[in-house]
């Protein structure tokens, strides 16, 4: 009996190591007021991303406020195994499935949407400091708080880290045009994204 506690004991310290680094390996940072959210990767309502990690949301202030310009602004993060290759194929893809995925988790009695509601186009952007490489994009899709046709602007950094053997693909998105005042928040949190050493 006493192996036995011994053998429990030490497999629950290993996993609490295995965590502890998992959730210690990177810094991705939380501004003042802004609220998170992690997740695991393969995503619940996503399922044809073909990663394995763990995604990460900052939502600014006004984010659930439709009279503010921060309404719908964010950045997540997928900090995901391996370096794979990202691509404006995929990523129109990858965005489409997510934001079609995410809508439908969020129907909660609303009437169905129409087939093919979301389209997202990429195009490869001017690679950015610590970017393998930079995307922007646009989203068309339905706003799952009101039920209303919305379009999002994106910002996709991808950067590898082969010492680590792990990939952070981080997004921007804000239906604001690229020069509101918005997005010099959001390229601050996804500017402020660093491996730990």
């Amino acid at each position: 009996m006493r192996r036995k506690l011994s053998l429990i004991f030490l497999l629950l310290l290993l996993v609490a190591a295995t965590n502890s680094h998992a959730q210690s390996n990177y810094d991705f940072p939380k501004p003042k007021g802004w609220n998170t959210e992690k997740l695991s990767i393969p995503i619940e309502f996503a399922k044809s991303v073909p990663f394995k990690g763990a995604e990460e949301l900052r939502f600014a202030p006004g984010w659930s406020n439709n009279k503010t310009e921060e309404y719908w602004a964010y950045d997540f993060l997928w900090f995901i195994e391996g370096l794979p290759s990202v691509s404006k194929g995929n990523l129109d893809k990858y965005m489409t499935d997510y934001y079609n995925g995410l809508y439908l988790s969020n129907l909660k009695g609303k009437p169905a949407p129409p087939a093919k509601f979301t389209k997202a186009h990429f195009k490869k952007a001017e690679a950015q400091i610590n970017d393998k490489q930079t995307f922007e994009g646009t989203i068309n899709t339905l706003d799952f708080l009101t039920g209303q046709p919305i379009t999002f602007n994106v910002k996709v950094h991808v950067r590898h880290y082969p010492q680590a053997q792990h990939t952070a693909v981080i997004f921007e998105v804000s239906p604001q045009l690229y020069k509101n005042v918005v997005w010099d928040s959001l390229d601050g949190v996804a500017n402020g994204f660093e491996l730990k050493k």
